[in-house]
């Protein structure tokens, strides 16, 4: 899992507890978190040199706010189109990724569940995605999301990512281990 930026932390906080406020902005949490998945995929969807255009700090301010009301005003919360313009205020755009991130986490959070990466070099069965389910949840007591990636690199094996913690069984990981100690008996 990524370490995000702590300023992406306390954006995502932020926006989580407006959400959760008794007033709440006039949204929800899960509200707020389809429209940052929506923000950011729209900008991943963009060309490189559109998408090069929000995050360089080369392009004056008024430009992009003028871009970002264009685009999302009306098609999102005031809450998130209220940091969409301070990211863009505070030239902090490139945020945007680890904010959606860190609220995802929070919603992890409240509902009680976890999100787990797997990655394997080739798909696993669902037999064995169920049972690695079932493991996690014994182990974190929480629910488990399974994210399962693909990574011909890791050669054999599996590595989970749940949370803080790595369980690494690739065998390109005891591969690494193994010329450690032959170099260490050298």
């Amino acid at each position: 899992m990524s370490v995000a930026h702590p300023a992406a932390r306390v954006y995502a906080r932020a926006l989580f507890d407006i959400a959760e406020a008794p007033t709440g902005g006039g949204v929800t949490p899960e509200q707020v978190a389809d429209e940052l998945h929506a923000v950011q995929q729209a900008l991943d969807g963009l060309a490189p040199e559109l998408r090069g255009f929000f995050e360089m700090p080369q392009i004056r301010r008024e430009d992009k706010q003028r871009v970002v009301s264009q685009a999302f005003e009306g098609k999102v919360s005031r809450p998130v189109f209220g940091l969409l313009h301070v990211l863009v205020d505070k030239r902090r755009e490139a945020l945007l990724g680890g904010i959606v991130a860190e609220f995802d986490v929070l919603m992890d959070e409240r509902g009680n569940q976890v999100r787990a990466g797997v990655t394997s070099a080739k798909p696993l069965s669902q037999d064995v995605l169920d049972a690695l389910q079932a493991a996690l949840e014994q182990r974190t007591q929480r629910r488990v999301v399974l994210q399962q990636r693909l990574d011909p690199a890791v050669l054999g094996g599996i590595r989970v990512d749940v949370g803080d913690e790595v369980i690494d069984g690739t065998l390109r990981r005891r591969l690494a281990d193994m010329r450690r100690l032959l170099a260490a008996a050298q």
